[in-house]
Order: structure tokens, then C-alpha cells, then sequence
């Protein structure tokens, strides 16, 4: 019988596949099996919380989100863990990014309670891409301005740079941040002490489980923390070696083929 009573998975690049879908009947199907077997099923994601509830829409079932890279923790509905960045903090930070020609990002985003902010002059690489993600964009002129509830600030840099990029961020804010390359040219810089890892425990610990008794799956290095701190942590075949290096276990399929999923059934069949 597997020891593993919670499952926590990364969203893009990982459960979904690179058109962005998901074997929606075998999934279903697994579901039903894992609540059988008594093991819970977390969706952990950098994502706010109103896209992971459309992902997911077509599986109403998945009722459990850790959003934010950690940050926001919902269980049917109701907020259990909320974890921000001080709105001073946040506006420094941007202002900071802003006027560094070597940092400034091509976009510039904050996530709040009630919406993503943008100022109205930023233009996306990827529009269509930027609607998927961000379901609740606000246009602003100044984004120091804004006041709301902060998770995280997100930017855009070219993708062969977000690692350094990320690096030299972390090096420029010690202690004020912790800045995380996403994949798709996307960092996500959430507070100091926070990762999906610390969501994830919270999680765990809320029910009475241990990180031990945690699988999870990511492919990027806002994954590490995760798998780095659980019993099994799963990197994707399509993953950053970074991930891969920190896993227990690599998916032997990627995620156009249902990476995921297989890793489900070797854990619902205790193989793994």
C-alpha cells in the first residue's frame, strides 16, 4: 500500500501538456481512485487563483489550490493560508526594477486580491498567452500606485535570460523577496520566506500529514523548493536539470504524454 496520502502538481509544462489540455477522462477516473485510496489531490501552481479555477473547470472535483507559488492556500472554497508582500515593499521593488535598464522587464506585473495589475503602456510578447494567464487584468498608469492585497510580482524578460535575471534580483532585494524563474520568459518574485514548499507544508500539516507523506511534480525552478522538501518529488522528462537535480524520481514520459498521469497510476498501484 503507497505511503503517499497527498499529491501536489505544477500546472504548465507539467499537467497540462504543451497545448495547454489534459486527458480530462483518465483523470477524472483518477480521482475517484486516489480519493478511494484515501490520498488528496493539490493543484500548486505561480498561477492566481481565477485561471487554475478555469483549468480545472472541466474536473470540478479539484477543490484544492495552492496559488501564488504558495502564497494562497483555498480548500473548497474558503481561504486557509494568505501570505503577502507588504504593499511599501512591493512599490519599492517596482520602482527599483523600473528604473534599472538592466532589470526593467518587457512587461511588469502585480498580483493582487482584486485583480493583475499592468500599466496600460506595457505590451506582452505573447498577448494571446498573457489572456490565458491572466483572466483579471486591471490596466493602470502607475503601477506604485496601486493598492491591493500582493502575492507576487511577475515580469517578463527574454527566456534565455530569467535564471541570471532572477539571480541578480535576489542579490539586489536580500531578504525582501524571493525571485523564482517560472518558464515562458516569466519570473515570479513572491516575499522573502515564501515558495511552494512552505505552501505545501501548511497544506500537509492542516491535514495532519507529513512531507513525507507528499508526492509532487514540477519542471521548473519554482518547482525546486517543492520537490526538494516532499517524500517523492517528481521532475518532468521536459524539465530544467535543476529540477531534475534536486528529484527523486524523472517522469519516464513528458508532459504531451501524460506524464503525470502515468506517475498516478505506479503510485495508485504502489510501485512507486
Amino acid at each position: 500500500m503507497t505511503r503517499i496520502k497527498m499529491i501536489a502538481t505544477d500546472v504548465d509544462g507539467t499537467f497540462l501538456n504543451q497545448e495547454r489540455h489534459y486527458n480530462q477522462a483518465r483523470f477524472a477516473k483518477q480521482l475517484h481512485q486516489l480519493t478511494a485510496a484515501g490520498i488528496r489531490f493539490v493543484v500548486a501552481s505561480g498561477n492566481h487563483l481565477g485561471h487554475l479555477h478555469r483549468v480545472f473547470a472541466p474536473t470540478p472535483a479539484v477543490q484544492t489550490f495552492v496559488a501564488e507559488n504558495g502564497g494562497l492556500i483555498v480548500d473548497q472554497g474558503h481561504t486557509l493560508f494568505e501570505d503577502v508582500i507588504p504593499t511599501p515593499t512591493v512599490h519599492q521593488i517596482v520602482a527599483a526594477i523600473l528604473a534599472d535598464e538592466s532589470l526593467r522587464p518587457q512587461v511588469l506585473r502585480l498580483s493582487g486580491a482584486h485583480g493583475t495589475y499592468i500599466n496600460r503602456r506595457d505590451h506582452p510578447s505573447d498577448p494571446v498567452a498573457q489572456n490565458y494567464f491572466f483572466n483579471n487584468i486591471v490596466l493602470v498608469d502607475d503601477l506604485t500606485q496601486v493598492e491591493d492585497v500582493f502575492y507576487k510580482i511577475n515580469g517578463e524578460w527574454p527566456n534565455d535570460t530569467i535564471q541570471h535575471v532572477a539571480a541578480r534580483l535576489n542579490q539586489r532585494f536580500p531578504g525582501q523577496i524571493n525571485a523564482m524563474a517560472s518558464g515562458f520568459g516569466s519570473i515570479d518574485i513572491v516575499a522573502a520566506h515564501m515558495n511552494k514548499a512552505v505552501g505545501i507544508t501548511q497544506l500537509a500539516k492542516s491535514w495532519g500529514l507529513t512531507p513525507a507523506e507528499v508526492a509532487a511534480f514540477g519542471d521548473n525552478d519554482n518547482d525546486r523548493d517543492m520537490l526538494a522538501h516532499v517524500g517523492l518529488g517528481v521532475a518532468m522528462r521536459n524539465g530544467t536539470d535543476t529540477v531534475k537535480a534536486v528529484a527523486d524520481l524523472v517522469t519516464p514520459t513528458d508532459n504531451n504524454h501524460d506524464g503525470v498521469l502515468n506517475v498516478i497510476d505506479a503510485i495508485l498501484a504502489g510501485e512507486v
